[in-house]
């Protein structure tokens, strides 16, 4: 007997939103860097950007716009490795149903934030260890 359980890791974003938001907003202002909690890296480009556009008269804008182009497309990936970090679990044993069960409570219990996220990754890891 095979059971599935999907866990979702609490950093949960949407593919499409960060498509969308990587294919109008990413080119130099990094508008999906912000909506995947990568701010560090958003205002670095925008920052960029800017610096390209006051610098575009004498060619060095050039240069950095099409660094900032590369990058744009190299976020990409980041788009799909930061979008829906959710893990799927398979247990294949009949003895396993109630630890299938306790995740899925203990899951409940994070959703509705009776519990922190650390208690939640602390036990989940316990209960996976065991299986």
């Amino acid at each position: 007997m095979s059971k599935e359980l999907n866990i979702n890791t609490g950093k949960d974003k949407n593919l499409i939103v960060g498509l969308l938001l990587w294919f109008f907003l990413g080119f130099g202002i990094g508008g999906h860097n912000y909506y995947l909690g990568r701010v560090g890296v958003g205002i670095t480009q925008l920052i960029l950007f800017i610096i390209g556009i006051f610098t575009w008269i004498i060619g060095i804008g050039i240069i950095i716009f099409i660094v900032i182009g590369i990058w744009w497309l190299i976020d990409l990936i980041y788009v799909f490795k930061y979008s829906n970090t959710s893990t799927l679990v398979t247990i294949n044993s009949k003895n396993n149903s109630s630890d299938l069960e306790e995740l899925d409570k203990l899951h409940n219990l994070f959703e509705k934030g009776v519990i922190s996220e650390g208690q939640y990754l602390n036990k989940k890891n316990k209960i996976l260890e065991n299986l």
